[in-house]
This record gives C-alpha cells, structure tokens and sequence, in this order.
C-alpha cells in the first residue's frame, strides 16, 4: 500500500478537498483506497455525507489502542463508495496531543499511526491522510507513515509566502523522524484570469521547480456543491474543471508513487463486506458497512430510512421516512435545477435591489407590514423563491445582514471582533417562512473578521469567498462595511 500525506499548516488552501477528491478518483479508477481524516474537524466524513455523530470509533481510538485491543476494521472504517473507505475523526481528537491526551506518553508516539496502517495495509492499494492546519504530534504521524507528501498551495500572496516555510518544516521534521520523504507542491484555487494568481503560479514554479507538480487546480463553485451533497466532484460532476483537474491530478500521482494500471487488481473492490453492484444511493447519509451501529444496512427492497428533515423536530422523536432511491434521485435534481436558477436570480435581485437594502413594505401579503431589516423586507412577492441568492452576508444601510439556509443547523450564532468572538451575543434568528436562519449587525465602517458558530461548532461562512487565515491556521470570513 502506497501513503500519502497531505500536509499544509495554513488552513483555507484546498486540503480537504484534495483529498476527498483524489480519493474519489483513484477509487472510481479500480484502486483499493483509504482515506485517514486526522483534521479534529472531521471535514471529510462531512464531504462523504458520513454523520460524525454515529461514528463509533475515530483513527484516534485505533492509534492510542493497547495490544490488548485487537484492532476492529468493521467498526472504524467506513464505505463512502465502491473501492473508498474513510477512518474518521472526531473532534476529540485535538484532545489526543496534550499532556494527558493519551498520546504523549506513549513511547512510539510518533509512529503509532503507522502501526494502525501496517494493519490494514494488504487490504488497500493507496492510502490518502487528510492532515490538521497545525504542527504537532498528529502531523508528525502522518509523516512517519507516508511515503510521499502532498502541499496543496493557494495560488495568493499569503499562501506562496507560507509555502517556502512549510517545505522548510517537512525536511526539519523528516530529519527529527530519522525519514526522506520526497514532497511535491500542488497549485490549488488558481484564478485563470486573474493576472497576479498567473504570476504567483508563475513564481512558485521558479521558486520550487520539479516540486511543483505540473496539474494545477482551478478555482470552481462546483467543488464546494459537491462536498454540500456529500460527493466527490468526479461523480457529481464529471465534466466539471474541478473533475477534470483532480483526475489529472490523480493520473500524475499513479504514475509518481508507483501505482501504475498494471499492479492494479482487476475488480478491485474494498476488503469490507460486499455490496451490490448498484451506484451508491445519493443521499446525506453514506451507505454504511453492515456492522456500523445504529444504522441498518440498505434492505434488498432499494429504500433506505434516514432522519426525517423536511419539518424541524425533537431529537428524541425517533421518526424515521422511507425513500427510495427514485425519489431521492428527483430531490436532488430539483435541487441542482434551484441551483443553476439561483444564478440567475441572483443577477436579477442585483439589479433590482442593489449592494445597499433598506426596509421596505411587503405589499404582496398583507399579514407583513414592516420586517425591519430582515430577509422579508428586501424579498417581496417572490420572497421564498429569491432567498437563496441572499445566503452569506451583505452590508445594508440598517447593517450587515448575514443569511443562511434553516438546514444548516438547530442553532446558528455569529461570532467576530466586533463581539469579542463571542458566540453567544449574536443569535440569529429562525424564519420557518422562509426558511433561513438570519441577522442583522450594525457595524461601524471598515473590514470586520466573523465565523458562524453552528451547532458549538466553529466554521467559515459557506456562502462568503471573502477569508483570511487566523492565528489557529483557520480561515475568517470578512465583510467589509463602507463610510457613510
């Protein structure tokens, strides 16, 4: 089994994503693959529509086992697709480096991942290792395990300028681990029309010459749709630049680690229990192996029961709805055919409304007077349909309005420099009508940094392109509020 690592300190640059995607396509090419997530923020069983709360045991629990405790691949690993498995994270797992994490102390502590690997290596072809935004005990086994390492680089000022220190950090760490693993840089979130990102592209080349692996990753939405449906982008969207780029890519790295189309196993498929030949179902829950607990195995009569979430309800409902796979195939086209008409809209509300919103009378329903300075007051006759283009955040003249779609969490706050970062002084609103979470701030002129706090969880605003990188490797969303 061939291991690679990819490994960036600064977060924002397209990690996650390379790895999910690289996944998808050496798996969907008949490679035997195993995907590590040691991120704590479990962003690739997010991307692979796993639930993060019925995971049983995370890459954690398998590295700080003791020998008395047989390693269990039924119940750590998870089938994302035919030929992909995933062992997840928690977020737990940024526990495990501390003093008393249960790591520290072990005397293999760099080389206990490697271990968990050596393990299941006769069953996988590639292994890909999603690595945390930071240096420390959990990089450290990435690298101890890998053969090759990846560096996925955003072609920006910032992210060139972090490069040359992170390729100084890779040698400094294989020469502490006693290795010489060979590292290549992969140019991610390139912009083809902007001038400076060509150049950057152009200065990275210079600067790092044969590291520089001669793909390069465009900048494409499609990306992001993708890991919202929980797929790789190779099956929600073949023909896409994103498809097109991560097959490349994956077609570079066969031929670089030695994976060449004639060691691959014909009919390849997972060591885990065998599933029928169908395409796994496209649905938010992934298809799960038959010994993951609480969720039952797809029955021969092709449905599935998932969560009911069509309507909010308690957690200790316990309803369940069967779909088939028919219907939820329709559900998703709807979906994809609002998308490409919230383009549209998005274009047209533009025009209409303009960068700054002011309250205004809802003359289509008279139930509404005056919903200052809401979604409804910039949403008239058309509101439930017009909402989407206003996800993310914008600045009004009553200030800066922030949306998001009621099924991005129960709970929803924002937390940010103009509140101290505290995540309990902003909760936004939920409107059932139309169904957003949302919230206006006032806010003095100038750029302010924020993050959405969903579910206690901290993460970037989905629907604002606009980040930096904080002090912890993670990105801020930013919004910039003009003079009077």
């Amino acid at each position: 089994m061939k291991t690679v690592a990819i490994v960036n300190q600064k977060g924002g640059c397209g990690k996650t994503t390379s790895a999910v995607n690289l996944a998808g396509v050496l798996a969907r090419d008949g490679y035997r693959t195993l995907l590590v997530d040691l991120d704590p923020q479990s962003h690739c069983a997010a991307g692979l529509a796993i639930p993060e709360q019925r995971i049983d045991l995370d890459i954690g629990d398998a590295m700080i086992a003791g020998p008395e405790q047989p390693l269990e691949p039924s119940r750590l690993l998870w089938r994302a697709s035919r030929n992909l498995d995933l062992a997840p994270s928690r977020m737990k797992l940024a526990g495990l480096e501390a003093a008393r994490g249960g790591l520290a102390d072990l005397p293999d502590k760099d080389r206990r991942l490697a271990a968990v690997l050596l393990k299941l290596a006769r069953d996988y072809d590639v292994c890909l290792i999603d690595c945390s935004p930071s240096i420390g005990l959990l990089t450290y086994n990435a690298l101890a395990a890998a053969d090759h390492v990846l560096i996925p680089v955003e072609t920006g000022f910032f992210s060139l300028q972090g490069a040359s220190k992170q390729v100084t950090t890779i040698r400094t760490l294989n020469k502490r681990l006693g290795v010489s693993t060979p590292y290549w840089l992969v140019a991610t979130i390139h912009d083809e029309e902007s001038a400076l990102s060509r150049d950057l592209l152009d200065e990275m080349r210079r600067r790092f010459g044969q590291r520089v692996v001669p793909v390069v990753i465009r900048r494409d939405s499609t990306l992001k749709e993708a890991a919202s449906f929980g797929q790789p982008v190779v099956e929600y969207a073949p023909q896409s630049a994103g498809a097109v780029d991560y097959r490349e890519l994956a077609e570079w790295l066969v031929r670089t680690v030695g994976l060449s189309s004639a060691t691959r196993p014909a009919g390849a498929t997972p060591a885990l229990p065998e599933e029928t030949e169908e395409e796994p179902p496209l649905i938010e829950v992934a298809a799960f192996h038959p010994s993951n607990r609480p969720v039952a195995a797809p029955e021969a009569s092709d449905t599935i029961e998932l969560p009911v979430a069509a309507e909010p309800q308690p957690e200790a409902s316990g309803q369940v709805a069967t779909l088939t796979r028919a219907q939820d195939l329709a559900q998703r086209a709807r979906l994809l055919l609002l998308r490409r008409a919230d383009e549209q809209l998005k274009r047209v509300v533009a025009r209409k409304v303009g960068p700054a919103m002011e309250p205004a009378v809802v003359e289509a329903e008279p139930k509404i007077r005056f919903e200052p300075p809401g979604v409804a007051s910039v949403v008239r006759e058309s509101r439930l349909t017009n909402v989407r283009p206003l996800f993310g955040a914008r600045s009004t003249r009553s200030g800066v309005l922030l949306v998001q779609p009621l099924g991005a969490g129960r709970a929803l706050s924002v937390a940010g420099d103009f509140n101290g970062w505290s995540p309990d002084s902003h909760a936004m609103l939920r409107n059932e009508t139309l169904g957003v979470h949302e919230i206006c701030i006032p806010l003095a002129p100038g750029m302010h940094r924020y993050r959405l706090v969903i579910d206690g969880r901290w993460s970037a605003d989905p629907y604002n392109d606009a980040t930096e990188p904080n002090p912890f490797g993670e990105p801020n969303s930013l919004i910039e509020v003009a003079g009077a």
